[in-house]
């Protein structure tokens, strides 16, 4: 039960407003298991009136005493119940909530190694798990304690009017949590089993509709079908694995419950023909008896429950548990403007992974000027801009700007001064001006239009039914490349940062949307610094700088005019393909 209660340590706040949930359970339990009392005063009133041995005065006076109390507790029981019901609901309502948005806030601070190795499907289906984990603590509080205080009061009322019974119904007692107890390990690695197959299939789900552009053009559909058969099969014999634990389970309390209650109609039975019991004290134990059954299930039932709570729980605690972001220092400062950036011997390797992604890499960038990296792919690109925008902090050397370590400064500030356009666009699934405006969020319509008239977006946006308002759907997919491309550019251009972060933007377009693509990228660019990652060499040709990468390592760098010029240079062979085929291209 350790990560049901590391879930409850993450909202501490409210664990003081449960107390008044329990105090109403308290006293429900504690009428509930009082009432049956009632009965045998109103029975045995009745038997010594009617056999004489009791005035009608004075029984008409105990009877109207008792119904009075019994008015009384059952009105307060009314009030109780509500006042119960509304405090757990809004507690519920107020703990989903906040537990929600602590769980996003600690979403928002993770490192991005874990987004980019875990399914989006997947992290859904534990973000997902949190109603039922706030619900199942509530059903706890609200009405599990009263029925655990109800069943404890009828085990002493029990032991003390009939001691047999009493004690035949304790050993029932403990056989039900002795067996709802072990059916929680039993079940443990099915519950964890399944519960893992089915984020296994939200993820692979999240992929299918994420992908389904390029799983249609593949014809794709069989072999994303059969993954996600196979994967419901491993789910459907894990299910069915946890379905009979469970059943044996309830087929040994019930029949435990049984035998307990039949053995004790029997006892009372016995000691009734043989006066050890009055007509009330028959009607208290066997309903006490009755009532103690009742309220065992629920009680079992939440034990049993507890084990796929734990199961949720721990997924959920892993989430939580994944490493947030790189901290800021206690000191660390705004960064103002960029003015120089410097890569001093700076390695890095993944978490995780034991061949370093890069090596030993230097550079110098000025205000103003624009560095293009160059190599195969897994040569260190990305990773050097990943590294320039602190996503990781690098294993070996470190990085300057404006002369002090990138780690002196608040990171939202670092990237506060960037702007990124990728080759793969990411676009929310909304409207385009939205879409532009999340890089100034509250900026006005007028920015917003003008950000996309630079980037030569305005002209295919105002042609659309909505326009500005048109929804864009999941990942932009209504939008062709060019076109999210462009909307991409108009939202680094709203930004208006200093440096530019450039993936090659116009690798993938036809010809058409890479002229329209590269004049906002001009435009973006235009009297700013600029990385880009260039695989096409014709965009970085007027580069002040270019590093050639090669296995993480700086192979080469210069202009281009040396590079291209290098015999046996792996620019100067990378370039010469590429012409090469834009030549081959032309004349045919």
């Amino acid at each position: 039960m350790k990560n049901i209660w590391r879930v409850i340590q993450f909202i501490p706040e409210y664990r003081g407003r449960i107390f008044g949930v329990l105090a109403a359970g308290t006293a429900i339990g504690a009428i509930g298991a009082g009432t049956p009392y009632l009965y045998k005063k109103i029975v045995d009133v009745i038997t010594r009136l009617a056999y004489g041995r009791l005035a009608y005065d004075e029984a008409a006076e105990t009877i109207l005493q008792v119904l009075a109390l019994f008015f009384f507790l059952r009105f307060a029981l009314v009030v109780l119940g509500a006042l119960q019901d509304k405090q757990a609901d809004d507690l519920w309502l107020e703990t989903v909530s906040t537990f929600r948005q602590r769980v996003f806030d600690n979403m928002t601070r993770m490192s991005i190694d874990y987004f980019e190795k875990t399914r989006a499907g997947e992290i859904m289906d534990r973000f997902g798990a949190i109603p039922s984990i706030t619900q199942w603590l509530f059903s706890l509080t609200e009405g599990t304690l009263a029925n655990i205080l109800q069943m404890f009061f009828i085990i002493g009322v029990l032991l003390w009017r009939a001691p047999i019974i009493g004690g035949l119904m304790s050993a029932v007692l403990i056989l039900n949590f002795y067996i709802s107890y072990r059916t929680v390990g039993w079940a443990k690695p099915y519950r964890r089993g399944w519960q893992a197959m089915a984020g296994r299939m939200a993820g692979l789900l999240s992929e299918m509709v994420g992908n389904i552009a390029t799983v249609r053009s593949f014809g794709g559909e069989p072999a994303v079908k059969q993954r996600y058969d196979e994967t419901q099969e491993q789910w459907k014999v894990t299910r069915d694995m946890l379905h009979k634990v469970e059943w044996r389970s309830t087929l040994a309390l019930n029949v435990v419950n049984a035998v307990g209650v039949s053995a004790s109609v029997g006892l009372a039975t016995y000691s009734a023909l043989h006066g050890g019991m009055t007509a009330g004290d028959i009607l208290l134990v066997l309903t006490l008896t009755q009532s103690l059954i009742t309220t065992i299930a629920p009680i079992a039932r939440q034990i049993n429950q507890a084990g796929d709570i734990e199961a949720s729980a721990e997924r959920l605690v892993e989430l939580l548990d994944v490493d947030t972001e790189l901290a800021d220092s206690h000191d660390a400062m705004d960064l103002v403007t960029i003015e120089t950036i410097a890569f001093e011997h700076v390695g890095f390797a993944y978490p995780g992974k034991n061949a370093a992604a890069v090596h030993d890499v230097s550079f110098f960038l000025q205000d103003g000027e624009t560095l293009a990296l160059v190599g195969l792919s897994g040569s260190g690109k990305s990773t050097i801009v990943k590294l320039l925008m602190r996503f990781y902090d690098p294993t070996e050397g470190r990085i300057l700007i404006n002369g002090r370590d990138l780690r002196e400064y608040k990171q939202r500030s670092v990237r506060a001064r960037m702007g990124v356009v990728l080759q793969d666009v990411a676009l929310f699934n909304d409207s385009i001006g939205e879409n532009i405006a999340f890089a100034r969020p509250g900026a006005s319509a007028e920015a917003i239009q003008a950000a996309a008239a630079a980037a030569h977006a305005d002209s295919f946006i105002r042609r659309m039914s909505d326009g500005y308002e048109t929804l864009v759907g999941e990942r932009g997919i209504k939008l062709s490349g060019g076109e999210k491309q462009r909307v991409a550019i108009a939202r680094a251009i709203l930004k208006d940062p200093e440096l530019i972060i450039l993936d090659e933007a116009t690798s993938a377009l036809d010809s058409e949307s890479e002229v329209l693509v590269r004049q906002g990228l001009e435009q973006l660019v235009s009297g700013r610094s600029s990385v880009i990652i260039a695989h096409r060499l014709s965009t970085v040709m007027n580069a002040d700088q270019i590093l050639v990468l090669k296995e993480g390592r700086v192979v080469e760098r210069g202009r281009h005019e040396d590079l291209a010029n290098r015999d046996g240079g792996l620019y100067a062979r990378l370039f010469e393909i590429q012409t090469q085929g834009w030549l081959e291209g032309l004349a045919a």
